[in-house]
């Protein structure tokens, strides 16, 4: 008589780790990441809190995860626009282009999850906190290069301090995302962001 198999060491993984982490970065992009609870996150899932726990460690390690994936998928486009090997003044246009897209055509929510998670910063979890920090330092050395290319190009006033100018993109990057979560149309956010840029580091 054959004995009954022994019960398998260890528990089953069953979650579906992208699928969970495409899910949990819709979430926090339309409702905020610190609006969006983990029982929520749960629910939309169809996953066990233990066993999104044993995925992601915590609330906070799922939410740096998510800052990773949005990173990988989101501004890491942003970044290829900024590195483009183009005139300044095109890469600015092609620059507002992306930021003041269509997001309803691509099928992904308004804003920036890296600017609203800037806002919350204080409310994070260490892993989070970090990761947000890392990528505004990132985000920052990506326009700093922009800027720097243009300087040694003789298209940017070599006077404006490379960082200040940065921090104008980054200004305007956030401004757009603020108005674009308020629903002002994409058209009326990229003339804004145009002639804030009009006559930007010229001599």
């Amino acid at each position: 008589m054959s004995e009954p198999p022994k019960p398998t060491r260890g528990r089953p993984k069953t979650l579906d780790r992208d699928q969970v982490l495409s899910m949990a970065l819709n979430a926090y992009w339309s409702g905020g990441p610190t609006s969006v609870s983990i029982a929520e996150i749960c629910d939309r899932a169809g996953v066990s809190k233990p066993g999104l726990y044993r995925e992601f460690g915590s609330d906070d390690g799922l939410k740096a995860a998510v800052l990773d994936r949005y990173h990988d998928s989101v501004l890491t486009p942003m970044y290829e626009v900024l590195a483009t090997d183009m005139p300044f003044d095109d890469v600015v246009q092609a620059f507002i282009s992306f930021i003041a897209q269509d997001r309803a055509s691509v099928g992904i929510p308004p804003g920036c999850l890296q600017v609203f998670a800037r806002a919350v910063h204080a409310d994070l979890g260490p892993l989070a906190a970090a990761r947000v920090d890392a990528l505004r330092e990132k985000t920052l050395s990506k326009y700093a290069d922009l800027i720097d290319r243009a300087k040694n190009s003789g298209n940017f006033d070599p006077n404006i301090p490379t960082d200040v100018a940065a921090l104008f993109f980054d200004a305007q990057n956030g401004s757009a995302m603020r108005m674009q979560k308020e629903g002002v149309p994409d058209a009326t956010i990229k003339d804004v962001v145009r002639h804030a840029f009009a006559g930007f580091g010229k001599r």
